[in-house]
C-alpha cells in the first residue's frame, strides 16, 4: 500500500520511473556519474579499508557494482522495490559475464532510509550487520528523501569506528534552491567580439518547497521524482547532532570541455557554479564528551 503524504509520493515516483532510470543509467551511468560523482567518490574512499560496504539508494546498482570492483563485499539497499529488481538483474549479468568476482558478493535489501522500523529491522539483523561497515555510500539520494533524522541516527550503529559515510547531492545553492540560470550578451567595445555571460539568480535559499525534478526520460505518464531542498545547515545538522564529524567536502563541476554551445542554457555551461556537493562523515571519538 502506498504511503500517504509527500513522502509516499516521493517513493512512488521512483517506483514508477525505475525502468526509465535503469535505461538512462545503463551499466556506466551518465556524464554526471562518470565525470563528477564517481571521481569524487574514489577520492573520498581512498585509504579506506576494503571489507564491507553499504550502498544506500542504490538505484540500478551503479555504485554497488563499483564498490564490489573496489574489493568490498556489499549490501545494496533501496526504498523502491522496482529499483532493486533492476539492480539485481543488471548485477546478475555482470557476474555471468565475469565483470564482477563472485568472491565479492552484492546482496540486495529493501530499506526506506526515512522509515525507523526499516532501520530497526536492518540493524537488528545480525547476518547483515556483523561488526559494521567500513564504508557507507549514498550517491545522489539525499535530496530524494524527506527526512534525514532516521539515517543520521542509524549511522553510528552501522559504521565501524574507523569507517566513513560518503554522500553526494545536487548542490543546494545552485540546483535544489530553484536558482534561475541567466544568460546575458554584450559586445566588447575594444575587440568588437560578442561576449556571453552566465549567472545565477537566487531568490530563495532558507525556505524552499519540495519540487518535482526535471524528467530524465520520455515517460510523461507518471509525475517526476521530488527533490527536497536543504540549506547547508539543514543538510549537516542531523548528522552533527548524531555525533558524526565532517572531515571532507568537495564541490565539483564540469569544465569547459563539456560545454554545449547549441544549448547555452544547459547547466553544464555554467562552469562557475558547482553541480554536485560531496562530503564525508566519520564517527566521533568513543569517549566524546556529550556536554561539549
Amino acid at each position: 500500500m502506498e504511503q500517504p503524504g509527500l513522502e509516499g509520493q516521493a517513493l512512488a515516483a521512483w517506483e514508477n520511473h525505475a525502468g526509465s532510470w535503469d535505461a538512462s543509467m545503463g551499466d556506466d551511468g551518465n556524464d554526471y556519474f562518470s565525470v563528477l560523482e564517481l571521481p569524487v567518490l574514489k577520492r573520498m574512499i581512498t585509504g579506506q579499508k576494503r571489507d564491507r560496504a553499504l550502498d544506500l539508494a542504490t538505484g540500478n546498482g551503479l555504485v554497488a557494482r563499483w564498490l564490489a570492483q573496489e574489493g568490498f563485499s556489499v549490501v545494496a539497499t533501496d526504498g523502491a522495490t522496482a529499483m532493486l529488481e533492476h539492480a539485481k538483474a543488471r548485477t546478475a549479468i555482470w557476474y555471468d559475464e565475469g565483470r564482477l568476482s563472485k568472491e565479492r558478493e552484492i546482496r540486495f535489501e529493501l530499506l526506506d532510509v526515512t522509515n525507523k522500523d526499516h532501520w530497526a529491522h536492518f540493524i537488528n539483523s545480525g547476518h547483515l550487520l556483523e561488526d559494521g561497515f567500513d564504508a557507507i555510500v549514498m550517491n545522489m539520494g539525499i535530496m530524494d528523501v524527506h527526512d534525514l533524522e532516521p539515517l543520521a541516527a542509524s549511522l553510528a550503529s552501522l559504521l565501524k569506528q574507523d569507517g566513513c559515510f560518503i554522500a553526494t547531492v545536487l548542490h543546494p545553492l545552485f540546483f535544489t534552491s530553484g536558482a534561475r540560470r541567466q544568460i546575458t550578451v554584450h559586445e566588447d567595445p575594444v575587440t568588437g567580439q560578442r561576449i556571453i555571460d552566465q549567472s545565477i539568480l537566487l531568490s530563495q535559499y532558507q525556505n524552499v518547497a519540495p519540487a518535482r525534478q526535471l524528467l530524465f526520460s520520455s515517460d510523461s505518464e507518471h509525475k517526476p521524482p521530488i527533490s527536497f531542498h536543504r540549506s547547508f545547515q539543514e543538510l549537516f545538522a542531523p548528522f552533527l547532532r548524531a555525533g558524526l564529524i565532517l572531515d571532507a567536502l568537495e564541490e565539483v563541476n564540469f569544465d569547459d570541455t563539456f560545454r554545449e554551445p547549441s544549448r547555452e542554457y544547459a547547466a553544464r555551461n555554467f562552469t562557475e557554479f558547482p553541480k554536485i556537493l560531496a562530503f564525508r562523515l566519520r564517527r566521533g571519538p568513543e569517549d566524546r564528551n556529550e556536554s561539549c
